[in-house]
């Protein structure tokens, strides 16, 4: 239960998601410390001392909570990055979770290396599949445990289907939101489509407009790994000034939830854009340094995400960009399953 609070109330912390071979979760119940607030269920996990990594505070955490001390690189990750609000009577803001999986046989946990609070706390144990939490009344923390199960076991929507496309920023504050269709997949990833002029694009304290061109996005297949995945998000434009527009951003996650297929991605700030003619480029170089030391990007996440805009503007001059090759034929795809709106004279 170590804690390690940044300036602004902000409360670092490193979860582990145990997963069985059946893809249950080992969650413990625990009381809130707010007065009235009832016991929910979480994973193992706690704050990240200072000095910590994110990996080495989630292994002490496993360690003490369960029991189990497996080797580091047995746990894969990170996998996913949550900024979520605390409960009225919380002594944090909010709290700012990185999450690893350890896949492992089903075992009762150990008890005896628990803090004293903790074993005030943790009132019960139990292993949860996805479909027991979404079927369940049972109070579940916000950390989203079920997001990460859909990871873990993969799958990826039809051709025609609804994506609801969803971007944050690092602290976690709503970013772009639209809506796009599922076109299929590839070896490179699966594939989305958007026609911009019936596509409404929103973000919070911007007002609601409708799209210009036509655009197909490329989500990158990724290892369950953060580390190992795409950090991009690459879209490919037609009828524009604007060729080639490559999100660098947390590796993509498109998941089916209760109200259908979502895509959750944390924008990075830099851009790498490619247009007709002239030289591509890599933007926003301001806005990261600006975002990197107010939202207390950590230092993996940094280089990261100048490796990835390096990697991708390299891509972009050689024309070997993620989906150059097959961009065209998934417009094709796009004008199949969503024909492109009329233009006013032919209306």
């Amino acid at each position: 239960m170590a804690d390690d609070a940044r300036p602004g109330g902000i409360r670092r912390s490193a979860r582990v998601v145990c997963v069985d071979p059946s893809g249950a979760a080992l969650l413990l119940l625990h009381e809130w410390s707010g007065r009235g607030a009832p016991a929910r269920w979480l994973t193992v996990g706690g704050g990240i001392d200072a000095g910590e990594t994110e990996r080495e505070a989630a292994l002490r955490e496993l360690r003490e909570e369960t029991g189990r001390a497996p080797q580091p690189r047995e746990l894969v990750g990170p996998v996913r990055h949550v900024r979520q609000p605390t409960p009225p009577g919380h002594r944090h803001d909010a709290l700012d979770m990185t999450t690893f999986v350890w896949r492992t046989p089903r075992f009762d946990a150990d008890a005896s290396g628990r803090e004293p609070g903790e074993h005030d706390s943790i009132r019960d144990e139990r292993w949860w599949t996805a479909a027991e939490i979404a079927a369940s009344a049972d109070p579940f923390d916000a950390e989203d445990v079920l997001g990460t199960l859909a990871l873990v076991a993969g799958d990826e929507p039809t051709p025609g289907e609804r994506v609801r496309v969803r971007a944050s920023k690092w602290d976690g504050t709503p970013h772009w939101t639209y809506d796009a269709v599922a076109l299929g997949s590839d070896a490179e990833g699966v594939w989305l489509g958007v026609d911009g002029p019936t596509t409404s694009f929103e973000k919070p304290g911007i007002r609601a407009f409708l799209g210009e061109e036509r655009k197909v996005t490329l989500v990158p297949r990724r290892p369950l790994a953060m580390l190992e995945g795409t950090w991009a998000l690459v879209h490919w434009l037609e009828g524009g000034a604007t060729t080639l527009y490559a999100d660098v951003c947390t590796p993509p996650e498109l998941v089916r939830r209760p109200e259908g297929w979502v895509l959750d991605y944390c924008d990075l700030d830099l851009d790498v854009v490619r247009r007709p003619q002239g030289t591509p480029w890599i933007d926003d170089e301001d806005e990261l340094v600006l975002h990197a030391e107010r939202m207390g990007y950590p230092a993996w996440v940094r280089d990261r995400v100048r490796q990835t805009a390096d990697a991708l503007l390299a891509g972009a001059l050689l024309r070997t960009a993620p989906g150059e090759h097959a961009r065209r034929r998934w417009h094709r795809r796009l004008d199949e399953l969503v024909p492109p709106s009329p233009t006013p004279a032919e209306g």
